[in-house]
This record gives C-alpha cells, structure tokens and sequence, in this order.
C-alpha cells in the first residue's frame, strides 16, 4: 500500500485541517499521511470523510492514506477498517507484554483480512494525547521488541525510546540505540512517536537512520491552527478570509515538516 518512502503524519481533526495538510503535502508533490486520534474519529462521519480525503488528494495529484492513531477499542478499530481507513494502531502498549501481543494479533487478523495494515507499540510513549495520559515513563526493553516482532506481523512497529506526545518540557533523552537495535532486526517500518516540539536536527538524525519511515506530527500542527485564529482575530474581515488565514498556516507548518524529508 505504501511504497519504501519516508513520510510525515499529521494529526488532523475535521475537514479544513485535512484539506490543509493535503494543500501542503500537493506543493512539494509527497504523498502524506494524516491520522485521527479515537476522539476525532468518533466525531468525524467516517466514510464520508474518507472518501473526502481520497478524492480530494486525488484531485491533488498526490496519495493521502488515513489511519486511526492510538486506538485501545476493539470495536473502534473495527470500524474504522471498515470506514476506509488505511491504516489502524491497536494500542495495547499499556497492556503487559502478552496482552498486548494477544491484542495486537486480534487486530491484525481481522484487519489484513480487509487489506488495511497494522500498527502497534512497544513500551509506553508517556505525554497526553486527547484521553491517552502516561504517567510513568516507560522505554522498550531490547528483549521485548525481539519478543514481540517474533510473535505478531504487524506492519508498523513503534517503540519507546525517550520520546513523548505532547510538548516536551525539557530536552528529551532519546534512547537512539533502541531506534536503530528494531530497525536492526527487522524490516517492519519504524514510527516516531512524539515528534512535534523535537529539533529539526533530531528529526533529521531519526529520519537517517536506516527504517524509520513513518514520523507523527500533532501538538505542532494543533499549535499552528491556534496561530492562525490569532493572526484572523488581528485582521478579521470575512469568514472566508479567517479560514484561509487558518489554512495558510497550518499548511505552512506542513511544509516545513515535510521539506526535512
């Protein structure tokens, strides 16, 4: 479904936001992917949105995929395999180890069954993401990624390594050797979690190293949305030009990230 690129996601959470992300993605022409926490996805009309966000990447002359981010709910999950979604995250990560296993295998059944691929996490990312709270920071053990890649066939892999959702109150200490020991045994994608509020320079050594192919972007792209109501409410004339002032820089945030590609 996704060819051997690297590609940011963005977390959207209605239509504009989409339609921004998707702008963004079309003027550098790179294929992108935007994510929907569970709350945003239970909001969302989920296959009209999806068709949107299809056809109007397509429009674009670019590919767009959806998937459904950090998600714990069986049924959720579910749904959104069968909403159109490309992509889901079962995330057992705060499951012990063979829980999660037993989760994560539950949903890869039943979604590569459908032809929808399949993300999961090891260890916790600690932060606060919509009604996600980590309160103990909790790094992947070496013997439990070897453990857990040997007994699921997800498609994407995340680990804990240092890094956090949300923005980061102090330099972050990233476990870089767990990066590269999961990239080292396996070819499953690697996915970075946490990474608005890190460097360009951070961003730039994770994305050299060898497997890490999928980097998730929220707290920065939400933070350009707020930028942009503030610049509106400065100049306010129309409710069309408030939106494309909202736009212009959540699209400029975009871009941004995505030129480190």
């Amino acid at each position: 479904m996704l060819n051997n690129g690297q590609y940011f996601a963005f977390n959207i959470w209605d239509f504009e936001s989409a339609r921004a992300v998707i702008d963004a993605a079309a003027s550098i022409q790179h294929d992108v992917i935007l994510q929907t926490s569970t709350g945003i996805y239970k909001a969302l009309p989920a296959g009209v949105f999806s068709n949107f966000v299809k056809s109007y990447a397509a429009n674009q002359g670019i590919h767009a995929w959806l998937n459904l981010d950090h998600c714990k709910e069986r049924e959720t999950i579910f749904h959104a395999v069968n909403s159109g979604w490309d992509m889901v995250m079962a995330d057992g990560s705060s499951l012990p180890i063979q829980q999660n296993i037993d989760f994560t295998n539950e949903v890869v059944s039943y979604a590569h069954s459908r032809g929808v691929l399949v993300e999961a996490e090891v260890g916790q990312v600690k932060g606060i993401e919509e009604d996600i709270i980590v309160r103990q920071d909790t790094i992947a053990s070496k013997e439990e990624i070897a453990e857990f890649l040997h007994r699921t066939d997800v498609d994407f892999i995340a680990v804990a390594f240092g890094n956090a959702h949300g923005e980061y109150q102090a330099e972050p200490k990233l476990h870089y050797d767990l990066v590269e020991y999961t990239t080292s045994i396996t070819d499953k994608p690697f996915v970075v979690h946490g990474g608005s509020g890190l460097s360009d320079e951070i961003l730039t050594k994770l994305i050299h190293i060898p497997g890490v192919r999928k980097l998730n972007i929220s707290t920065d792209l939400k933070m350009a949305y707020q930028r942009g109501i503030e610049k509106a409410s400065k100049s306010w004339s129309q409710p069309i030009s408030a939106s494309k002032i909202i736009h212009d820089e959540i699209m400029s945030e975009t871009v941004a990230k995505m030129k480190l590609l």
